[in-house]
């Protein structure tokens, strides 16, 4: 493996050193951290090193099989090419054997079950532990620190990894109270207040001392993040190690949202995408077309039964909020129905805007929306992770740098939905939208439908230049 960085090399050193069994290395994502982890995962296969213990077996733990597969392959690259080793990689069973000895490592995933399992085991490499599920990592975080104070134990704990995305919790607790008693934490975190200063991202991103990619790749996000606050939040919370309160709720700022008024309502041109979000039980139904010169519409359908007046008191609405939806047209009634057909939204779509180019929709209910339409393509949305993050950069995007733009008769109802609309990110930062509670008191779904219609919009081809004519 290639030799070690300062910082790298400080740490090691620390956290070998006798009367420590707790060693934890929190920075920015993108310094090093899974190889850093593969690195002593090959020390302690390796007969020569000082960390070898024959017929013993380490643990190399992440939040996921398939995250700690990345470390693994770094230890197999390294080690295969002896055969001097057997390895596993099933679904079962991952892991590594030194074949004369018997020395083995083991990959686990962060469940608190898989670490009781951990006996005899001289060293545990725990990989990015800000991403471990909530309860299983605090469970193989009590296990691996109830292993230790067992009589006799070798267990040595080594974590390393960025504290996004916890907030709180064990893993935020263990880097803020820094090195006491057998405890050493090394971490590098940007100041707040300096977070686009260069010399400060340079200072806790150590790697970009070698590469002249990661820099550029910095730089630009930085430039990015000066524009949009939830960037701002997403850098101060993987390059900068600060993790922010803000950076998984909010899908669309009053700032931004201040900032698309000013600017003028183009007209209907040509045919509108229609993002369309078809809700379950109580919820609403709701379409938003947006057309390629960014103007919005939107319209929602309601059920009868609860009257609004109720469901303005379910959904914990300020009184007369509803009401006035309805009263300026932008909210139509199922009278008497407790869900609203997908025909009714369909047939008010299209009194309003006509035929679109295309409607867009998630899968859930597609078929339903597929009876009621014959006049126009359909395309469902597969939103995983990547794809909604997709969708709502180009949301954000739109509404702040423009085109996209509201028209008056449709900013009310948007604005209402805003309001509820909630986000989280993964734990590789990716965006998507989530219901608010469990029994859908959030009416989040024309955001919902503007996220599609938004993202639809986005991807949509450029416009090919018409022939030139030239007069000679």
């Amino acid at each position: 493996m290639d030799a070690l960085r300062p910082f790298q090399n400080r740490f090691i050193g620390h956290a070998l050193a006798s009367g420590v069994d707790t060693a934890v290395l929190s920075l920015p994502r993108g310094n090093g951290k899974s190889w850093l982890a593969g690195y002593l995962a090959t020390r302690v296969l390796s007969p020569e090193d000082e960390l070898f213990q024959p017929g013993t077996e380490s643990v190399l733990g992440a939040g996921s099989i398939e995250q700690a597969r990345i470390v693994y392959r770094f230890v197999r690259d390294e080690l295969e090419p002896s055969g001097e080793y057997r390895f596993a990689d099933s679904a079962q069973r991952i892991g590594i054997t030194h074949k004369d000895s018997h020395t083995r490592l083991r990959i686990i995933s962060s469940s608190g079950k898989t670490a009781m399992g951990i006996v005899g085991c001289p060293l545990a490499i725990l990989d990015e532990p800000g991403s471990w599920e909530t309860t299983g990592g605090q469970l193989m975080y009590d296990a691996i620190q109830t292993a230790m104070g067992k009589p006799n134990s070798p267990l040595k704990a080594v974590y390393i990894g960025t504290v996004a995305p916890a907030h709180r919790g064990w893993w935020p607790e263990l880097v803020e109270r820094g090195s006491h008693g057998s405890v050493y934490v090394q971490a590098l975190r940007g100041s707040p207040e300096r977070w686009d200063d260069w010399r400060e991202i340079k200072r806790c991103n150590p790697l970009t001392a070698i590469s002249p990619e990661f820099r550029a790749k910095l730089r630009e996000e930085r430039d990015e993040a000066r524009k949009d606050s939830r960037l701002r939040a997403r850098f101060l919370s993987y390059r900068m190690n600060r993790p922010t309160a803000d950076e998984s709720t909010v899908l669309l700022t009053t700032e931004d949202w201040k900032l698309m008024l000013p600017r003028p309502v183009p007209e209907r041109k040509g045919k509108p995408i229609v993002g369309i979000d078809i809700g379950a039980a109580r919820a609403w139904s709701s379409a938003v077309a947006t057309w390629r010169n960014g103007r919005t519409e939107a319209i929602a359908l309601a059920p009868g039964i609860p009257s609004i007046a109720d469901q303005e008191k379910r959904d914990r609405t300020p009184k007369g909020i509803y009401q006035k939806l309805v009263d300026q047209g932008q909210l139509v009634i199922a009278e008497g129905l407790r869900v609203p057909p997908v025909a009714s939204l369909v047939a008010a779509m299209r009194a309003k805007w006509g035929t679109p180019r295309f409607i867009i929709c998630d899968r859930f209910k597609i078929n339903a929306l597929r009876d009621a339409v014959n006049f126009c393509p359909i395309h469902d949305r597969v939103t995983r992770w990547s794809e909604a993050t997709e969708d709502v950069i180009a949301l954000r995007r739109g509404v702040k740098d423009g085109p996209l733009q509201v028209a008056a008769c449709s900013q009310s109802l948007l604005l209402a939905s805003l309001a509820a609309a909630q986000v989280v990110n993964d734990d590789q930062g990716s965006t998507r939208l989530v219901k608010r509670g469990s029994n859908n008191e959030g009416r989040d779904d024309v955001a919902a439908a503007w996220l599609l219609a938004a993202g639809a919009r986005a991807r949509l081809p450029k416009p090919q230049p018409g022939p030139r004519h030239f007069t000679l």
